[in-house]
């Protein structure tokens, strides 16, 4: 199980790192120009695709076994710390209450986005399902 917490951090930070250089170029260059729906299904497989890679990186690397509670943990765990950092940076840097935050959920934006957060969470399992 400690492996799994160890790639779960790995994983995330991986991956958050690029959705963040990506979620700001999406806000500020993208969305203005196409909406906020056609930005996010531009960026959202972007991130899975990288997910994906990584995930199978991380669970290697870090020697994460293949069974299905050790990868849901870590997967489950990396979810749990991006929605934590999503939250905090939400409220700290723009201002966003947490049920403003929630509420975007409901837009079909905000679903999609929920949508490929949760994909990113079941990547460590859907990996090492690939081999």
């Amino acid at each position: 199980m400690r492996r799994a917490l160890q790639a779960a951090a790995v994983y995330f930070a991986i991956v958050f790192s690029l959705a963040f250089v990506l979620g700001t170029a999406r806000t500020l260059l993208l969305a203005p120009r196409t909406g906020d729906l056609i930005a996010v299904l531009i960026e959202a497989p972007i991130i899975l695709l990288v997910s994906w890679f990584a995930a199978r990186w991380c669970t290697r690397r870090l020697s994460v076994p293949a069974q299905a509670p050790d990868r849901l943990a870590m997967g489950l765990a990396a979810f749990s710390l991006l929605m934590t950092v999503e939250a905090v940076l939400g409220l700290a840097l723009f201002g966003r209450p947490l049920a403003q935050q929630f509420a975007a959920f409901g837009t079909p934006a905000g679903a999609i986005g929920l949508l490929a957060q949760v994909a990113f969470g079941l990547m460590p399992l859907l990996a090492s399902r690939h081999r």
